[in-house]
């Protein structure tokens, strides 16, 4: 058996670190992405003694020892794309300069990645080398079984877990708990040969140079926006004060107050200003439809896609078009109030190779301006075989959309562990970005607004890739984009703790749950209940953060709270800068007292009841 596994080095995520506004980089150590390192060792423990295991990477000089690394763990040989040529390459560029190397070596009966790389954490990569290929693919692969030219898969999910089947070749990326991680440490990869490393330029790919590089990538990037804090940022000394505070900002009433500064620091810095004034701002190509398209399979991330879409269409005095696969009418009403203009139905549907190429051959054929895309884990493959497929810029988990002067689409995306956002436009024709449910503030329902009319769109070829077991670990993970209170716990908060919490949440009218990605990740939660980039956004009228830190990839998913709160042991903990109110102290002695007040003040009569599950989600089969 013949597998090709892709890797990435990138910055050590903790030693991210930025001084006077700029992203500081000498002396910042490099290693192998965490999710490529499963990718290796899976592929090591597949190939067994009669097979072999190529890895492969694209990269300066230094990236040869994420090669190396991974060979001293069991790999066979490495290739390494190092040319100028490649200098400045998105996403899309990387992956026709990958899926060359691989075509050039193979043919591999597996071609396995990482799941994302920590440093942008968007997975397009993967998904893009499989269209590129012409592979089937799957996304986030929890266990993997392979027989003869035959695979069985279960995939990580938003709420639980997919099994797939399927036959050799194909192409898939490994999900974060697939198999313990290749690690070696560098004096033992030193002592591997150079000879095992097999370096390719740009002259060596069978791929036009103009496709290569920043010349071959439809994406670019604008100058970077260093993210301030923009709440409060109060320390009460007391659980007595922090409920008073709560209630003079609002949080126990339907109509909180917010704070106006994040409108503010947008006027004071746009995007397309800086833009401008970068020299990187110009003319979008027109020649299709003046329309911006929304795909979703959920009404409810659609609302929140076509409500935006609205927004960026009177920009452009254009129209919006949802694309969907909900097929009852009567799940689809609303849509138009929503902001859809027209409805394009994608029909027997239910692999996302299917929906990518209906979806792929309909904007084809029609270009409109822009295409938003759900930012779920199945969207998130859609969006990039479409992006391979029509060679269309993608820019992945977008957590703000303007639209520039000069009528680009201008997708803005968290950046080096979320310290800083960064602006992404595209030259290509259609314009494209994920956006995760609920980083999009919900726009208010258009008034007398007629329910568009469904177009279905022609049928798909059948998927290659079939499911054949659907397996969810919370009954309803919906229930955070839902909630009005909503209690979020970090890794400082360990599972026996959850009683205590559970009687925090009804405290506050029945709280949803929610967590941090190191909770989901050690199974303490289901992955439903995960908030930040890579989960949940929310806008509930009071969050209350306890035991988080305060990383950016998990508070990107609160902002959009009324009022936050953060209990945290540690004083000097990011966190507190990212809140309206913050108590230090253990939280096992701080929860039992904010209980206690909250009950005396009759908080859960005041703000209502939620009515979420009695006790916190646990995981099953995990």
């Amino acid at each position: 058996m013949r597998i090709a596994v892709l890797v990435k080095q990138i910055p050590a995520p903790a030693e991210f670190r930025m001084h006077e506004g700029r992203l500081v980089r000498d002396g910042v150590p490099l290693e192998v992405n965490a999710y490529c390192r499963r990718a290796n060792a899976k592929a090591v423990e597949l190939a067994g003694a009669g097979g072999e295991v190529v890895v492969f990477t694209m990269g300066p000089p230094a990236a040869a020892d994420a090669l190396r690394e991974m060979i001293a763990c069991g790999a066979h040989r490495g290739v390494h794309l190092s040319d100028q040529a490649f200098a400045g390459s998105d996403t899309l560029a990387t992956a026709v300069a990958l899926a060359a190397a691989i075509r050039r070596e193979g043919p591999f009966d597996l071609v396995l990645a990482g799941l994302n790389s920590l440093d942008s954490d968007t997975g397009q990569v993967p998904a893009e080398v499989a269209e590129l290929l012409g592979l089937p693919f799957s996304a986030g692969v929890r266990d993997l079984d392979v027989d003869g030219c035959a695979f069985t898969a279960r995939l990580e999910t938003d709420d639980g877990y997919r099994t797939v089947t399927g036959d050799l070749p194909v192409a898939l990326s490994a999900a974060e708990r697939l198999t313990a991680p290749s690690k070696a440490p560098p004096e033992v990869y030193a002592e591997v040969a150079d000879d095992r490393i097999l370096r390719l330029t740009a002259a060596d790919l069978d791929v036009p140079v103009e496709q290569l590089g920043a010349s071959g990538s439809p994406t670019s990037v604008g100058p970077v926006r260093v993210l301030t804090a923009t709440r409060r940022a109060l320390r009460a000394a007391s659980v007595a004060e922090a409920v008073d505070m709560l209630e003079e900002f609002g949080a126990f009433v339907d109509a909180p107050e917010t704070d106006d500064s994040d409108d503010a620091a947008a006027e004071a810095s746009p995007a397309s200003a800086a833009l401008l004034e970068a020299g990187t701002d110009g003319a979008c190509a027109t020649a299709g439809e003046r329309s911006v398209w929304c795909f979703f399979t959920e009404p409810p991330v659609g609302a929140e896609l076509l409500g935006e879409a609205a927004e960026l269409a009177a920009w452009l005095s254009g129209t919006v078009t949802a694309v969907t696969t909900v097929a009852d009418a009567a799940d689809r009403s609303g849509l138009g109030a929503a902001g859809a203009d027209r409805l394009l139905l994608i029909e027997s549907a239910a692999e996302p190779s299917e929906q990518a190429a209906a979806l792929a051959a309909a904007a084809a054929q029609r270009l409109p301006w822009g295409l938003l895309v759900e930012g779920t884990r199945s969207g998130r493959v859609v969006a990039s075989i479409v992006a391979a497929r029509c060679g269309w810029g993608l820019t992945g988990d977008a957590v703000g959309l303007e639209v520039s002067p000069s009528g680009r689409l201008v997708a803005w995306k968290p950046a080096f562990g979320g310290r800083l956002q960064v602006p992404i436009l595209s030259r290509s024709p259609v314009q494209m970005a994920t956006v995760r449910p609920g980083v999009l503030a919900l726009r208010p329902p258009r008034a007398d607004a007629a329910e568009p009319e469904a177009e279905p769109l022609p049928a798909p070829p059948p998927a290659r890739i079939r499911t054949v077991a659907v397996e969810r670990e919370d009954d309803d993970a919906g229930e955070l984009r839902r909630a009005r209170t909503v209690v979020a716990v970090g890794v400082g908060v360990e599972p026996g703790g959850y009683p205590v919490i559970d009687e925090l949440r009804a405290a506050l009218g029945g709280a949803a749950l929610g967590a941090t990605r190191r909770v989901t990740d050690r199974g303490w939660a289901p992955r439903g209940r995960q908030i930040g980039v890579t989960g949940h956004a929310v806008a509930p009228r009071l969050l209350l953060a306890v035991g988080s830190s305060g990383r950016f990839n998990h508070t990107v998913g609160i902002r959009n709270a009324g009022v936050l709160m953060a209990v945290n042991s540690d004083p000097e903990a990011e966190i507190f800068d990212q809140v309206d109110v913050g108590l230090v102290g253990e939280w096992q002695t701080i929860v039992p007292a904010l209980t206690a007040e909250l009950n005396s003040r009759g908080a859960a009569e005041r703000m209502g009841v939620d009515e979420p599950a009695a006790t916190s989600p646990a995981r099953t089969g995990a």
